[in-house]
């Protein structure tokens, strides 16, 4: 006849795979909000007119996020794996969007730090050659900000698209903890 079927069931089995998180991940976590909310607090404070509250979130903000790609790729195992990320744009994953923030990201603080730093070395003015370093400034502050809030909160989408009960019932609400969070 035909062959014996096993009798298997999920009897004594554990219901979730517990997730794997490494120091990285926290850490990761703790500067990216670091580098997304000084970002837009920098940009605030430019708007208003404090110009040395605004240097000082900008240039934290560019340190915060020069460790943010190395722990993400620590955490994916390898770089070719961060770099697939970039190489199809999903709206409906997390970590798809999360890459090209923080890649998107990267480059406008990038430039905004730079151009802070040029104000500062070179203050007489640069040199012909990088005076479009100072007319970019203040145009990457404003792609930071409008990137730093989705940089520090992508990471609560992330968490709450797992399976741990808990995490994705909380999946409206970590947004705002992790902002407020950062924030702090």
């Amino acid at each position: 006849m035909g062959t014996a079927v096993s009798d298997r069931s999920y009897y004594g089995r554990a219901v979730l795979k517990e997730p794997v998180w490494t120091p990285e991940v926290a850490l990761y976590f703790w500067l990216g909000g670091l580098a997304g909310i000084s970002a837009l607090l920098g940009f605030g404070a430019r708007l208003v007119g404090n110009h040395r509250l605004a240097r000082s979130s900008i240039l934290a903000s560019f340190v915060a996020l020069l460790g943010c790609p190395p722990l993400l790729v620590a955490d994916l195992g390898r770089p070719g794996r961060f770099y697939n990320m970039l190489r199809v744009f999903k709206p409906t994953s997390p970590m798809s969007v999360g890459s090209w923030v923080l890649t998107g990201f990267g480059g406008a603080i990038g430039a905004a730090a730079l151009s802070e730093l040029s104000e500062t070395l070179l203050p007489a003015g640069p040199p012909a050659a990088l005076r479009w370093l100072r007319a970019l400034g203040r145009p990457a502050e404003l792609v930071a900000a409008t990137l730093g809030l989705p940089l520090a909160t992508y990471t609560a989408v992330l968490i709450s698209d797992t399976s741990v009960p808990v995490w994705h019932e909380a999946r409206h609400h970590l947004p705002f903890v992790f902002a407020g969070s950062a924030a702090a």
